[in-house]
């Protein structure tokens, strides 16, 4: 049995490639697939001239985002029977020596344990931390973990490994891996919470870790485009899977939190946007609604149990006193 990476590719060749040539030669790696989401012409062409011949080169004619375009992938490599994780790696990063390896011995479905990530480090300063996976604060946000002392909600789908019984699982169970509606942003936590939902549980490495360049698809750093992504699909994950009764006591934080959203957005010159993302988070809210009534009622574990994987936190560290700094200096906020 062995692991298979996918990567997906938009408009990102150079960083592809090395991401690729990172994966090459790791130790239980079988596969490597590159998924093209529909990249502008000369970025395909730099990346068909400079992919390692190793690894598989998949083109969807259709831009799909990251949430469908991981399904095409794993769809495609789920097809192989030998292959039992698949690795989840961003084109804008690049594995250490061994990554592969560490997460795969801690990959334990027989105890539950069916997806694994790694420390996330800033490529240009590896000493300064991305990520420790996935955080889901008290709010019903989730942001990336950076206090050891919060608790690992899942990997980051920067980086995630994910065992072959869950990705099955998902799929047979609630009819997708990933969210397709997602696009991009927050699917890897819709993912983190319909597996908790599930009984299975996360785990994180304390190394080698996955180096990280940030946001490069998406233009990098933070942008409206994130903004909308990220919290509509934030708002769809928390009415799909989050128990009623932990909605019920993180109400008034969950309320607070979004009036701070269009609070803090709306008066840095973001109002439309707010406006935007909030009308479509409702639009579907019969769909959304229809999928929390299936994953509630398919669900393994109690609700009590799903709390024990949620800060006590309203966000993360210094969320409230940076929002408060941002309002009063041009730079830009953080979502």
């Amino acid at each position: 049995m062995a692991i298979a990476a996918l990567v997906i590719n938009f408009n990102t060749a150079e960083l592809t490639t090395r991401c690729v040539a990172s994966l090459v030669g790791q130790d239980g790696l079988g596969r490597i697939l590159v998924l093209d989401n529909a990249s502008r012409p000369e970025d395909l062409a730099r990346l068909r001239a400079s992919l390692d011949a190793r690894a598989e080169l998949m083109c969807s004619p259709h831009n799909l985002g990251f949430a469908a375009g991981s399904n095409l992938g794993l769809t495609h490599l789920l097809a192989d029977p030998s292959l039992h994780a698949i690795l989840l790696l961003n084109s804008d990063a690049e594995a250490e020596p061994g990554l592969v390896a560490a997460l795969d011995e801690a990959l334990d479905p027989a105890r539950g344990i069916a997806l694994v990530g790694a420390p996330m480090r800033r490529f240009e300063d590896p000493n300064r931390l991305d990520s420790l996976g996935i955080a889901f604060y008290a709010s019903c946000l989730a942001s990336n973990r950076i206090d050891a002392r919060d608790p690992l909600f899942g990997p980051t789908g920067g980086c995630a490994l994910y065992a072959r019984e869950l990705l099955q699982d998902l799929v047979q169970v609630h009819g997708y891996g990933f969210d397709p509606a997602y696009f991009c942003y927050a699917e890897d936590t819709d993912v983190a919470a319909r597996a908790l939902l599930l009984g299975y549980r996360p785990a994180l490495i304390d190394s080698p870790a996955a180096r990280h360049h940030g946001q490069a698809s998406s233009g990098g750093g933070f942008s409206t485009f994130v903004l909308y992504h990220g919290i509509r699909n934030s708002i769809w994950t928390l009415l799909k899977c989050v128990p009623a009764s932990v909605l019920a006591l993180r109400l008034p934080w969950i309320l607070a939190m979004h009036a701070g959203i269009v609070l803090r957005h709306s008066l840095r010159g973001e109002g439309r946007t707010v406006l935007r993302l909030y009308r479509d988070a409702l639009a579907r809210l019969p769909a959304v609604l229809r999928q929390r009534r299936a994953i509630q009622r398919q669900r393994r574990i109690a609700p009590s149990v799903f709390a024990r994987y949620v800060s006590t936190r309203f966000y993360d560290q210094g969320y409230v006193r940076d929002a408060v700094r941002s309002l009063f200096r041009r730079t830009p906020p953080r979502p």
